[in-house]
């Protein structure tokens, strides 16, 4: 399709009426137009759904609609309510309406999509029309448009869209103009005012009278429907004089006078809160306006000139489309509205697609500038890749031949290696060897200064003299070493009779232990352990043991 042409949707409580529109200079053009019968008990308003899901298959399967579409809901399924808000500036006037909307409506505002339309505004005050639908109704109406094929690009609220096509219709004529949209479910008012408009929705239609007969014949919902549609359309086989056309007739003037006073409840209420003047003629339009007496019912009971509205004024139909343009005439006012919206000044216009879905909507618009973006993206590097590459293989030739010329030199390599672990192998026995004769010598060198050690003493000998190694704590650390030396002083004084000074002793072994110390072997001589036991038990000996730690760079 096209993308000035448009597929607009009007689902009505009773039918699904579809065209296809494009913008002709001033005017619009359309190309394709389908209705279809919603198949359902009307009375049953949950069935519904369901009925439009039926409907909306046929168009896209039998009639080969397709792409995005724009929705419009009945007035039946969408609460509206004339608000009025002090003047802000526009960035706040959101959170504004939803303040005051949440003290107008039965409902909470987190279970509803919500969309506004600006009426008027005198500066001070300025008067907006809310417009919601449940979330759990918008959701599901969403999944059933998705479920026949179709793309949601919008949804709409029919109830304001007449005061668009009245305006692109009759232009400057349409002012004190009431514009009553009889629908199956519900009847639109529309109030068009020189300073803006004025809707009241009000819960009587055409199944208003349905039910009516079938209360009165004593029938189900689909039967009275069927005999409605015929008695109003002037079928012979209901004589004048028959009791049940007279049930029939008396239902109907029923009806219709109570369309009256609602219509005059309506035109209280709209010049009392806009303080506007009274309606100065009536146009009728939906299917529900063909009712038999009805203009003539509204012209004496208002007082003003009653005639059928015809949004097709500037409008031209295709040459294919053979429907009867009086039935048109009643079908077409929302779609036209719709279509029209940017065609006239100030046109009125909501949109109750979850923003959700918008967001969604909005990044698959972007995709494919994305998808271009991200394709020059991934060529760029096309160039300087394919002059890598030829570098490349210059490279990977020269590689080749460099391997070809170390593959001998890989061999004499492997013959070093193993030259050198034999070398290192020897140099560790070699080490040895020195190892044991350096600790030979440092013996030797050692025990001489002991026994020189001892001899200075005096009354000093060596019980026992034994190493200890320990392994090295880490890589690159040395063995540490430590000689225990134990050994007896022989305590003269005990001998003669004298009392033993202890601390002369401990003196006399400490001593020892700095001349052990002195050696050159020797790298620290940790405190000596002394015995007391023996010389208190009377004995003149007194054992002692001395650790000491030796050079590991000297070993023993």
């Amino acid at each position: 399709m096209s993308s000035s042409k448009r597929l607009i949707i009007n689902c009505g409580a009773s039918c699904v009426t579809a065209a296809v529109l494009s913008p002709s200079g001033g005017s619009l053009q359309v190309e394709r137009f389908v209705t279809e019968t919603l198949q359902y008990d009307y009375s049953d308003d949950d069935a519904w759904q369901n009925a439009v899901a039926d409907a909306l298959r046929s168009l896209t399967h039998t009639h080969k609609l397709s792409g995005k579409a724009t929705l419009l809901l009945p007035g039946s399924q969408v609460l509206t309510r004339p608000i009025r808000i002090p003047h802000v500036e526009p960035a706040k006037r959101a959170q504004t309406i939803a303040f005051e909307a949440q003290q107008n409506i039965p409902f909470q505002l987190h279970e509803v999509v919500w969309d506004s339309q600006e009426v008027s505004d005198d500066g001070v005050e300025t008067e907006v029309l809310f417009v919601a639908c449940k979330s759990v109704v918008i959701n599901e109406f969403c999944r059933t448009v998705a479920s026949s094929g179709l793309i949601v690009e919008r949804i709409g609220a029919a109830t304001l869209l007449d005061y668009n096509s009245l305006q692109f219709a009759y232009g400057d004529d349409s002012a004190d103009t009431l514009l009553i949209n009889v629908g199956a479910r519900s009847t639109n008012l529309l109030f068009a005012g020189e300073d803006g408009f004025f809707i009241r929705n009000i819960q009587i239609g055409g199944n208003t009278l349905t039910q009516s007969i079938a209360d009165t014949l004593g029938c189900g919902f689909a039967k009275a429907e069927d005999v409605k549609h015929k008695f109003f359309a002037g079928d012979a086989s209901f004589e004048g004089e028959d009791a049940g056309a007279k049930q029939l007739q008396s239902a109907g003037d029923a009806f219709m006078r109570r369309m009256s006073q609602e219509v005059t409840r309506s035109i209280v209420n709209y010049r009392r809160q806009r303080n506007g003047a009274a309606p100065k003629r009536i146009l009728l339009s939906g299917r529900g306006a063909i009712l038999r007496g009805l203009p003539e019912q509204l012209a004496a009971s208002q007082k003003v000139d009653v005639d059928y509205f015809d949004p097709l004024l500037n409008v031209t139909l295709d040459g294919s489309i053979h429907e009867d343009p009086n039935v048109l005439r009643l079908q077409m006012g929302e779609i036209v509205g719709e279509a029209c919206g940017h065609l006239i000044a100030g046109g009125a216009s909501v949109n109750l697609l979850p923003a959700s879905i918008q967001s969604e909507m909005a990044f698959a618009k972007k995709k494919p500038f994305l998808v271009a973006a991200a394709l020059c993206l991934a060529l760029a590097p096309l160039p300087a890749f394919m002059a890598f590459n030829a570098q490349a293989s210059d490279l990977e030739a020269q590689i080749s031949k460099v391997n070809a010329d170390i593959a001998p030199l890989k061999q004499r390599q492997a013959q070093i290696q193993e030259n050198a672990d034999k070398a290192q192998q020897l140099s560790r026995a070699i080490a040895g060897v020195e190892g044991l004769m350096n600790s030979k010598t440092n013996w030797i060198e050692f025990f001489a200064e002991l026994q020189d050690i001892l001899y200075k003493a005096e009354d000093v000998w060596v019980d026992g003299l034994r190493v200890r190694r320990e392994r090295p704590q880490g890589p690159g650390m040395r063995s540490s070493y430590e000689l225990v030396i134990e050994g007896q002083m022989l305590v003269r004084g005990t001998a003669n009779g004298q009392t033993v000074d202890e601390s002369v002793l401990t003196s006399r072994i400490r001593r020892l232990q700095a001349s052990f110390e002195s050696s050159r072997f020797v790298v620290e001589a940790k405190p000596p352990v002394i015995s007391w036991k023996t010389l208190r038990q009377g004995l003149n000996l007194l054992p002692f043991k001395i650790n000491l730690v030796v050079d590991s760079a000297k070993p023993l």
